[in-house]
């Protein structure tokens, strides 16, 4: 009886292990299709719809080219963390470039909301 029921619960397992990888499947799936049809028809990433909606607006974009460059340039300690922790050194830089921005565009008389996202 005990081996009956760890068959049953072994073929129970893997019946719901397929299941998740082929939903997880379909989903990458609809998920390139969504980001095809958004660039087709020049839309924001689905990501941003989120934050932003789907409405007209004008988003003006900026993405840094050369982040480990200018973290090389202001301190020596930039370039060993650059190889350990590339993401962490990545979001610092992040965090610093959108504080200088938020001021600039103050001290200009700006009001703008400035934030990062990471889109894929």
């Amino acid at each position: 009886m005990p081996a009956v029921v760890l068959t049953l619960g072994v073929l129970a397992f893997a019946l719901a292990g397929a299941a998740l990888w082929r939903l997880r499947r379909e989903l990458r799936e609809l998920e390139r299709q969504a980001h095809e049809m958004a660039r087709r028809v020049e839309a924001l990433p689905v990501e941003l719809t989120k934050v932003f909606g789907t409405e007209d607006r004008y988003l003006i974009s900026v993405e840094l080219l050369n982040l480990f460059e200018l973290a090389h340039k202001k301190t020596w300690v930039a370039r060993p963390l650059t190889v350990l922790t590339p993401r962490l050194l990545r979001d610092a830089i992040h965090r610093k470039v959108v504080g200088r921005v938020r001021e600039n565009l103050a001290s200009a008389g700006v009001e703008a909301d400035v934030r990062v996202h990471r889109v894929r």
